[in-house]
């Protein structure tokens, strides 16, 4: 085992449980986006991708915590920060207003 692994595995050790739970996701969602870049960008491949990731996540019952799914993903929702229209064109690499407004 690498000093890098060693390194891993003592900080999560050091999480409670559900973050190491959340931490498990992520490394499963990176491992995904490994075998995306694998497989390559055409359309057939993507659709089995990601018939594959879903089929593995209904499997696994990633979200079987969570008793009242409207709720929480309420609660998701407000944590983040939500950008005007113009900020969000701006983050898609659009340099171009999203309101309706003749200039």
């Amino acid at each position: 085992m690498n000093i890098l692994t060693k390194r891993i595995l003592h900080d999560l050790e050091q999480l409670p449980e559900t973050m190491q739970s959340e931490t498990l996701d992520f490394v499963q969602f990176l491992k995904t986006k490994l075998e995306k870049n694998k497989i390559g960008d055409s359309g057939e491949n993507r659709n089995q991708l990601l018939a594959d990731v879903l089929d593995e996540a209904s499997q696994s019952k990633l979200f079987k915590d969570i008793e009242d799914p409207a709720a929480w993903q309420t609660e998701i929702r407000e944590d983040r920060h939500r950008p005007t229209p113009n900020q969000e064109n701006v983050f898609r690499g659009r340099n171009y207003r999203c309101n309706s407004v003749n200039p």
